[in-house]
């Protein structure tokens, strides 16, 4: 895949160098993403990603300067037709704009991709700064979706650096909720009820820091249509709200009642992230012969042999991947003993009966991981929630969702705990 990308690149780039740019910030993004794409990008093409993303960055900004000189070039106005208008029977002005259009939605896709890439490595002030931008071109061009989402994700960033706690944190996440909410603006579209349901959570959550249940039962009263428009957004917030609010006879059963998360709603929210039974079990038993997938079936059923071999087989794997990541020398820098770790793990998977080992190789990314780390945490159930915490830590393909987790371990499971309540909020605001 990386080949063909390679050759389209090349190929786009002869020409037209505009439109290679253009095509440029469309693969770069994914790269800037996802770490494991962006290893094979470098490789395949290479070049350093980031370097490469600024340098597209800056020759996009050049191309909106020299609108003119593009409208000449039939390949990359081909490009702008094939998006928007016929440029043969606009007028002058029209296709101007068509242009610009254009140049700005790739700069805007490769800024969003950049600034995940900053906060996925601790750089929160340049993600920030870099979200804040794109958040003031999507307002200025008018399109207030995707102002929204991108201010939202300003305010995470500044959540997770620590730089917005208490009081200072809700009255920021107040004021983008009432301007999402307020009559000017809000809309009954699918992608801006998919946003006001984001920022909602976001705001229930930083009220859920102070404790103030009062304002969280207000507010779900009026809207909780609203949130259950994403159910897994939903079913992450109810879980979030439930482990932070305390004490618990003070909810009243109304409230208390509205944040229970039965394990049903848990599977229908997240089975697209979230393997079956059998494919869990053959995916880490190993898919090859009979008997390994009959042994994987038998742990499901509570075959005495199959569990401990199922045991096993996770404490191992877990090993190997901590050497593996330890080679990379990102993992090392987050300041736990990788030793420590899978004797920890060791320990933890050890004390695990045939369900819990199961439902910690059910998920299939982090989200989902965190929707079960939370669901045991507030069923109590200490060593599944941090063994959930620890084995998300060593998959994560990310430095900070592996920083977080493993915060998030070394605070597990004290809800009275300012620190650990942080924590927990930390990792919602990532991943929410």
């Amino acid at each position: 895949m990386v080949g063909r990308v390679v050759d389209l690149l090349n190929e786009l780039g002869r020409l037209s160098p505009s439109l290679g740019f253009i095509a440029w910030a469309f693969a770069l993004a994914p790269a800037l993403i996802h770490g494991n794409v962006r290893e094979l990008i470098e490789r395949g093409l290479s070049v350093d990603v980031v370097s490469k993303a600024n340098e597209v960055l800056e020759k996009l900004n050049k191309m909106r300067g020299n609108v003119r000189e593009l409208m000449s070039d039939k390949v990359f106005m081909s490009y702008v037709e094939s998006r928007s208008i016929r440029t043969d029977e606009e007028n002058e002005e029209a296709v101007k704009m068509s242009i610009e259009a254009a140049i700005l939605d790739a700069a805007l896709f490769l800024k969003h991709a950049l600034a995940l890439y900053k906060l996925n490595n601790d750089e929160f002030d340049e993600a920030a700064r870099l979200f804040n931008e794109v958040a003031k071109e999507d307002r200025e061009i008018g399109v207030y979706e995707n102002y929204l989402a991108s201010r939202n994700w300003t305010l995470r960033v500044e959540a997770i650096k620590g730089s917005l706690v208490g009081d200072e944190l809700v009255k920021k996440f107040q004021q983008l909720y009432e301007e999402t909410f307020s009559k000017e603006h809000f809309r009954l579209t699918v992608i801006y009820l998919s946003y006001a349901s984001l920022i909602l959570s976001n705001y229930l959550v930083s009220l859920a820091l102070i404790n103030d249940v009062k304002r969280i039962h207000e507010l779900l009263e009026e809207y909780w249509w609203v949130l259950e428009t994403d159910y897994e957004v939903s079913v992450l917030t109810r879980l979030t709200l439930d482990a932070l609010l305390s004490p618990k006879d003070k909810l009243g059963s109304e409230l208390k009642d509205a944040l229970v998360v039965e394990p049903l709603e848990l599977i229908v929210a997240f089975e697209d992230r979230i393997e079956n039974v059998e494919n869990a079990c053959k995916s880490v038993m190993g898919s090859t012969g009979e008997e390994n997938y009959k042994d994987a079936v038998l742990a499901t059923k509570e075959d005495s042999a199959a569990v401990e071999q199922l045991r096993r087989k996770l404490i191992n794997d877990f090993r190997e991947q901590i050497l593996r990541i330890e080679r990379s020398g990102w993992f090392r820098g987050l300041g736990f003993d990788d030793n420590a770790l899978v004797s920890e793990f060791k320990k933890l998977v050890s004390g695990l009966d045939c369900a819990s080992l199961v439902e910690l190789i059910a998920p299939i990314d982090l989200r989902a991981r965190l929707a079960l780390m939370l669901y045991a945490l507030i069923n109590h159930n200490e060593k599944l929630t941090k063994a959930h915490a620890l084995m998300g830590a060593v998959y994560a393909t990310e430095k900070l969702p592996a920083r977080l987790l493993l915060e998030a371990y070394r605070e597990c499971c004290d809800l009275g705990s300012e620190e650990f309540r942080r924590a927990i909020a930390r990792l919602f605001f990532y991943h929410v």
